[in-house]
């Protein structure tokens, strides 16, 4: 199998150099001969196998003496590791294409495709932070009242659950991708604002406020809040200005959002979310499926679609 290898090793390299290039196509005829088993008749085997013996010879006579005794035992061995390397390769891309992350789904293990753990990061109350291994085993909407949520599109064919934070940074890079999702799909879509970071906490009142007094309104008000940098959202004067964009009174929103009665019922609503035991925003719930962190749009698609019941 050394001339299957050589072919790899040396296609790789003809992109850079044409003598790579010859050898390569000498190689590829070898192993269409060898596939077939027949033996190689350009001799290309053996040539490379001088060229290597050529070279430890230099270094020492044992070691050369090995090689030439166990070439062809060798060369299956290095055949199998490549191809269980190359077996591994492709699963971890298919993963990451599928879940946004090469070991599966909220998996956040190290990932050669993303390095960072971007796609499972959350923010935590006070701290972003990578969510415990096997964490969404123990989430459930059971027993949670979505009624007392905001929705878009309640009689929609499916359901999106989204978690989030007004101030949170990966919640305003997912939000986005949702709320597209829920449109092309024609899908039900709950917002649960969890305000993770006391700062969220002011526009948690305010979002409240704004729901019981126009939902259709309060759509436009999220899109508009989550346009904003995440960093600037609970400036009061930012807040104002959204308000007013999105069809508001900003000064009957405002006095209403400071009053007894609605921290009662905010806190009421966190309560709620806390028993989803969310390890922290965003956190998105499609079907049977839980997604924790900012994946990319397609692993939403993909888990709408009810493609990743085949990846449990």
């Amino acid at each position: 199998m050394f001339c299957i290898l050589s072919f790899v090793v040396l296609s790789i390299l003809g992109i850079f150099s044409a003598s790579n290039r010859a050898l390569a196509k000498e190689a590829l005829s070898c192993v269409g001969r060898r596939v077939t088993f027949r033996p190689c008749d350009t001799g290309f085997d053996e040539k490379i196998k001088a060229k290597i013996l050529g070279k430890t010879i230099n270094y020492s006579e044992k070691i050369t003496r090995f090689l030439n005794k166990y070439f062809e035992t060798l060369a299956w061995v290095f055949f199998a590791i490549m191809m269980a390397a190359s077996v591994f390769f492709f699963r971890g891309l298919y993963l990451f294409y599928t879940t946004g992350s090469c070991n599966g789904l909220n998996n956040a293990a190290f990932c050669a495709f993303d390095p960072t753990g971007k796609n499972n990061t959350v923010s935590a109350p006070g701290v972003c932070l990578i969510p415990p291994a096997d964490s969404s085993k123990a989430m459930t909407l059971d027993g949670v009242d979505l009624s007392l949520f905001p929705v878009q599109n309640p009689e929609g064919k499916d359901r999106i659950v989204m978690v989030g934070c007004y101030t949170c940074e990966f919640t305003h890079r997912t939000y986005p991708m949702i709320k597209k999702l829920a449109a092309r799909y024609n899908t039900s879509l709950y917002f649960l604002d969890w305000p993770v970071h006391s700062d969220g906490e002011f526009i948690n009142s305010v979002s409240y406020v704004a729901y019981q007094k126009d939902p259709v309104k309060y759509w436009k008000l999220n899109d508009l809040i989550f346009a904003e940098d995440f960093g600037k959202v609970s400036d009061p004067a930012v807040i104002r200005r959204v308000l007013q964009e999105a069809g508001y009174l900003p000064d009957e929103i405002l006095g209403t959002a400071s009053n007894l009665a609605v921290n009662q019922a905010t806190k009421t609503l966190i309560d709620q979310i806390l028993t989803t035991k969310t390890p922290g925003t965003p956190t998105v719930f499609i079907g049977d499926e839980i997604l924790i962190g900012p994946k990319p749009y397609r692993v939403y698609a993909i888990a709408l679609k009810g493609l990743l019941f085949w990846l449990r």
